[in-house]
């Protein structure tokens, strides 16, 4: 299923400066060209557990290489509507598993999570996510973001005409997440799809990375930084130089036009990931 691309990853996680534990997870599997990030909610109980899980369940549904649900026409559709309604199911299940984790068990009731994933296909990246962890795509130097916060603020500025509320938003509330997996039976998946070129950089990140750094700073290192290593240790080290408020997680991978794949950075079999 999976085209041989050349891949080239690398991921970092770190706790911060001003939290006790880390509530990221996180895995970059170049062999089946997906990447993800998941921050648990502080807000919410054991939010470490609903990453976690949020990961587990998406990565096997790719691993198991299996239809998701029959009553998709997923037999029927195009490899590039395939390969998108597969990551889109796969982030909905996790949903439902998370869901019904936190109803059976008392010491996660109300657990949830945050979702951002790029499953890397022949010419083209799909997209899935929900909550406020983004996906960014760096192409001839240009930093591009390519998801939606769904958080108020975002809410209220895409309304149209809003600017009072926007505004009024900006408080303590602004960044109130609107989305999240777990928090209850359904969930709206936002997805979208992007031809890819050779040499282009994705990052997948938690709000630790994109909250206190501005996208000029994240944009200069991965310009300016080929060893994709090295980019992102650099970019968890500015997260907390500019105060580390929150967990920091950052995904890259970069596509080239070889054959082989290679990830650094914590190598598994397959790539590597951190799910804590």
């Amino acid at each position: 299923m999976y085209p041989q691309l050349a891949i080239e990853a690398a991921a970092q996680s770190d706790v911060g400066r001003r939290r006790s534990h880390n509530e990221d997870s996180f895995a970059a599997l170049p062999c089946l060209g997906l990447f993800m990030v998941a921050d648990g909610l502080g807000g919410h109980a054991a939010g470490e557990v609903a990453s976690r899980m949020a990961i587990e369940v998406v990565k096997s549904c790719f691993e198991e290489d299996g239809d998701l649900e029959e009553t998709w026409p997923y037999g029927t559709a195009t490899p590039h509507d395939r390969d998108e309604i597969r990551l889109v199911l796969s982030v909905r299940k996790a949903n439902r598993a998370i869901y019904e984790a936190s109803q059976r068990r008392d010491e996660v009731r109300g657990m949830a999570t945050t979702f951002a994933g790029v499953l890397l296909g022949a010419g083209m990246a799909y997209i899935a996510h929900v909550g406020d962890s983004r996906v960014y795509r760096l192409r001839n130097g240009k930093l591009e973001r390519l998801t939606r916060d769904h958080t108020l603020l975002e809410e209220l500025l895409g309304a149209g005409d809003g600017a009072r509320e926007a505004v009024e938003a900006l408080s303590n509330r602004a960044r109130t997440i609107t989305r999240a997996l777990g928090a209850d039976e359904n969930v709206e998946i936002e997805s979208r799809v992007e031809a890819t070129l050779p040499g282009d950089v994705f990052l997948v990140c938690s709000d630790g990375l994109w909250g206190p750094v501005p996208e000029r700073r994240i944009a200069g290192i991965l310009g300016a930084h080929r060893d994709l290593g090295f980019a992102a240790e650099l970019l968890i080290d500015l997260a907390n130089e500019h105060g580390g408020p929150d967990n920091v997680t950052c995904v890259l991978a970069r596509l080239g036009d070889g054959a082989k794949r290679r990830a650094v950075a914590g190598a598994t079999k397959c790539g590597f990931e951190e799910m804590l």
